[in-house]
């Protein structure tokens, strides 16, 4: 009996001592774990852009901002609205009368000293768009002013949550109370265990015949959660049960309850975890979690039992019964009378918050990752800025979404793909052309049914996304002849074979139908395989791989002739990389997920640089635009005005041979929209880029592109633009559809018009 003793007690002391080193190893290591946190873009608000005060004030709202008059002091999350004496007068300028109210605040991460230097201003027209933006005071006028970036997620390592550290004394009693009073009453009297806890459910669950209740106290639950795993076993509830009592000797209550409240898990949004009530506070009821009020608390409280069972948004009955529970036994603990009861028990649920790209952004985080990867900056830690445009992600994944829903079910040769078990998938981006950023990364359906980013990692066949790099090419030349190419030099589109290195190629147009003699820009517009490659041929395969590479695409380009109809692979980013060198009339800006990044000791330790430069003459460019629009005007993107987006664009449908991928790469003078169109395994969905890439494009420039000016691009110095009449096609051969305009705006290098 005394060797029983003693050999226990020695299992027991070691056992003591040893969870002791565990937990203290744990707990360092943990506390020393900082978070990588991603934050969105912020709202971009210039001039001229389409904006109204109430739309403003919502978006300011809903990051709970604060109002104040307009001639109060702002302070870091203040705004202020005012009309149009009230601004002239708070801003010391004058304003027109078409001028009519302004919208001032200042961002929470200004530093104090700098507040009243740093308040930014949008002034609102009658017209519904901003006609000045400034910061000051004194004010000045800037071309762009910007809005909080919000934080998006946080991971440690590779697990995606929300989650945001608060204070013991920023929640409301009502909040602690009503955690205590479901989870643990005797929390404030125990010593991380509660015996009586234990006993009492213990006799719940053998009079009830099932699991009715659990006994474990908040400091056990703590532990469950921040030190061990969840595995039900005797050895794990034995440490648990030792390592409870450690921490009680280690921390006073306090300490627990605000590291329990930062911790417990609170549900699911999309793939990230909502972990603690400052997290659950923004997620679920879009408050501060010092602003929660009782019927908040409880629920809260409710929610924390089984995040899943009670999800006020899924479950509403159960929630509201959990509720009810909770404040019963707060009633039952004095914590709250009758009345407020009564008062937080007939108070509604809150609505289910409108998530913004849950099932995308992680492919924008995972663009960002690589970035910075592949830039040798590690993650951890770090507070990362990006340009991620959350309301742009969210319609690019709806128009993508639903043009593939589309096509699965309407489209019969897709729809028994679809049957058979493959599912359709497809690429958004899209880049700011004036910054070099990109705002979208829309790299599958859906992140959670599938991690593979095609849109940074998928290398696709490009189709004639390639050609608009052969005519560029043309107009940097010259024809054998000795003239310069135009955008109406007669191209011979006629099939004929093309002899390379002792092989023969013989390309065919779409349908096999030839048009004979056309001009550039026809051939161009209408997609016309044959005269692209002859002209290839005409100006040099070497040369055109050359421009290519000079304009942003990466990838090895075998100096073949079937280069020139997009016969090899490229990653989506270099087609967004090459297309936005062109929309820049030949300037490249080094695209970037990434706005900066700051180290945990606040060491700015990456600041985007687009590197600037002109990689080729404007005006050379400037032509091939003016060709590029016509494919949108009245060639294979033509559905693009037809389908409601009319604001000046350029741009080219992309189509492999097998009809394998499915592209349409376009512009407007602010972005430039990628769109692919494939199945992972290289099926042949039989579609061509008007079909395929060209309805998700217009469904997100329709919404999106609408923010921006209806603006046509504006053409450098040494351009001359033609308007080509209806006679003038005629001869050119240039009328020969139905659909074929009476005139054609083009652009000319200065000295080669005709």
């Amino acid at each position: 009996m005394t060797l029983a003793i003693i050999t226990g007690l020695g299992i027991a002391t070691y056992s003591y001592f040893s969870l002791e080193k565990e937990m203290t190893e744990k707990l360092e290591s943990k506390r020393f774990l900082i978070p990588t946190e991603y934050y969105a873009g912020p709202q971009i608000f210039s001039q001229r852009n389409t904006a109204t005060v109430t739309d403003v004030e919502a978006l300011f709202q809903k990051q709970n901002f604060r109002r104040r008059d307009y001639d109060q002091r702002l302070l870091q999350g203040d705004y202020f609205i005012a009309d149009r004496e009230q601004c002239s007068a708070r801003l010391q300028i004058p304003l027109d009368e078409n001028q009519v109210a302004c919208f001032g605040w200042v961002n929470r991460d200004i530093e104090t000293e700098k507040v009243d230097s740093s308040i930014q201003v949008v002034v609102f027209q009658n017209d519904n768009t901003i006609s000045k933006t400034l910061t000051g005071a004194p004010f000045q006028e800037t071309p762009s002013v910007y809005g909080e970036a919000a934080l998006l997620a946080q991971y440690i390592g590779n697990e995606p949550l929300m989650q945001k550290t608060v204070t013991l004394g920023e929640v409301p009693p009502m909040c602690s109370n009503a955690i205590m009073a479901i989870e643990d009453a005797q929390f404030l009297e125990h010593g991380g265990v509660s015996i009586k806890g234990i006993f009492r459910a213990l006799v719940k669950n053998v009079t009830s015949g099932r699991k009715a209740q659990g006994g474990s106290t908040i400091t056990q639950q703590l532990v469950k959660n921040y030190f061990l795993t969840s595995e039900r076993t005797l050895k794990r509830k034995f440490q648990e049960f030792i390592m409870s009592i450690l921490l009680e000797s280690r921390f006073n209550k306090d300490e627990i309850l605000e590291t329990y409240l930062n911790v417990i898990y609170m549900g699911q949004n999309g793939p990230f975890q909502v972990r603690g009530y400052g997290a659950a506070s923004r997620y679920y009821f879009n408050k501060e979690v010092s602003d929660l009020d009782l019927s908040e608390c409880s629920l809260l409280a409710a929610i924390v039992n089984s995040p899943g069972l009670f999800n006020p948004f899924k479950k509403p009955v159960n929630a509201e019964r959990r509720r009810h529970l909770v404040l019963e036994k707060m009633k039952g603990l004095d914590f709250i009378t009758d009345s407020q009861m009564a008062a937080a028990d007939n108070t509604p649920l809150p609505s289910a918050p409108v998530s913004l790209a849950t099932e995308t952004a992680p492919y924008y985080l995972d663009a960002v990752r690589k970035q910075l990867d592949a830039a040798k900056i590690p993650l951890e830690g770090l507070r990362i800025y990006t340009a991620l445009d959350l309301e742009a992600q969210q319609a690019a994944q709806e128009s993508l979404r639903n043009h593939l829903d589309n096509l699965e079910k309407n489209n019969k040769h897709i729809k028994g793909l679809k049957d058979k078990g493959s599912s359709l998938e497809g690429v958004v981006l899209v880049g700011d052309n004036r910054s070099g950023l990109v705002n979208v990364v829309v790299g599958g359906r859906n992140y959670r049914m599938t991690q593979f980013n095609r849109a940074i990692d998928g290398h696709r066949q490009v189709g004639s996304t390639m050609k608009p790099f052969v005519y560029l090419t043309a107009l940097m030349n010259e024809t054998p002849e000795g003239k310069p190419y135009t955008p109406i030099t007669l191209l011979n589109d006629e099939k004929q074979a093309i002899k390379y290195e002792g092989q023969t190629w013989a390309p065919e147009n779409y349908g096999k139908k030839y048009y004979g003699q056309v001009p550039m820009f026809y051939a161009l517009k209408n997609s016309m395989n044959a005269a692209t490659a002859n002209l290839g041929m005409q100006v040099g395969i070497g040369n055109i791989v050359d421009v290519a590479h000079k304009f942003g695409i990466d990838s090895e380009l075998k100096a073949l002739p079937s280069l020139t109809l997009g016969a090899f692979e490229m990653y989506p980013r270099e087609v967004l990389q090459s297309y936005m060198t062109i929309a820049n009339m030949g300037l490249r800006k080094d695209i970037s997920f990434v706005r900066k990044a700051i180290a945990p000791d606040g060491k700015e330790i990456f600041t985007y640089n687009p590197n600037d430069r002109q990689v080729e003459d404007p005006a050379t460019v400037a032509s091939l635009i003016s060709m590029m629009k016509q494919v949108v005007q009245s060639g294979s993107a033509r559905a693009i005005p037809l389908n409601g987006f009319t604001n000046p664009a350029a741009g080219k449908t992309g189509t492999t041979n097998d009809n394998k991928d499915a592209w349409f790469s376009g512009f407007t003078p602010y972005l430039t929209t990628i769109v692919w169109v494939g199945y992972d395994n290289n099926l042949q969905h039989k579609l061509t880029g008007s079909s395929g890439g060209v309805p998700v494009w217009t469904s997100f420039m329709k919404k999106i592109g609408s923010r921006y000016p209806a603006d046509d691009f504006a053409w450098p110095e040494g351009t001359v633009p033609v308007t080509l009449d209806e006679e003038t096609l005629r001869a050119l051969n240039a009328t020969q559809a139905d659909f074929d305009p009476k005139s054609v705006d083009l652009i000319f290098r200065k000295g080669t018009e005709p």
